[in-house]
């Protein structure tokens, strides 16, 4: 499973302002819910809260991978953003949080999960393409970056 065939420039916010991570995770899961016609984004938001109690999606670098295994959708979903100030996470390495992927997928599916929390790992082990991300300003550009560091990764 390709990153650039789940992750259209729709579904990516470059100038994304919000509080804290309660607020980043509601903000996106409302986004994901949107742009994906998902009827439910409050279980996506409280899903994806649950998931975090449990430990911290912020990996460091200025990533965080919210992700959560939902009853009743059909499919995995991904959006992303980038949050320019940064916001306080509790991330691994106790960071500001920049970059933002943020996915679900059905509760009976571990296999496309995991290859996509590896995929972006590999890609986000970058500080090249970290850095590009983050300096991005548009959807096309981030998704442009990601897509060859995606190509990158596979040709290594």
């Amino acid at each position: 499973m390709k990153l650039q065939d789940i992750l259209a420039r729709n579904q990516i916010l470059v100038d994304l302002k919000v509080a804290d991570k309660n607020d980043l995770i509601s903000t996106m899961g409302r986004f994901l819910a949107s742009t994906n016609d998902l009827s439910d984004p409050d279980l996506i938001i409280r899903k994806l809260l649950e998931r975090e109690a449990d430990m911290t999606t912020g990996i460091g670098h200025g990533i965080a991978i919210p992700h959560a295994r939902i009853d009743g959708i059909n499919r995995l979903y991904l959006v992303a953003a980038r949050c320019v100030e940064g916001i306080e996470y509790q991330a691994l390495d106790e960071q500001p949080v920049r970059l933002v992927f943020m996915m679900i997928s059905p509760s009976n599916t571990t296999t496309e999960h995991r290859q996509v929390l590896s995929v972006l790992s590999k890609i986000m082990s970058s500080e090249q393409v970290r850095a590009d991300l983050t300096a991005a300003t548009t959807a096309d550009q981030f998704r442009s970056i990601l897509v060859n560091g995606e190509n990158a990764c596979a040709s290594q």
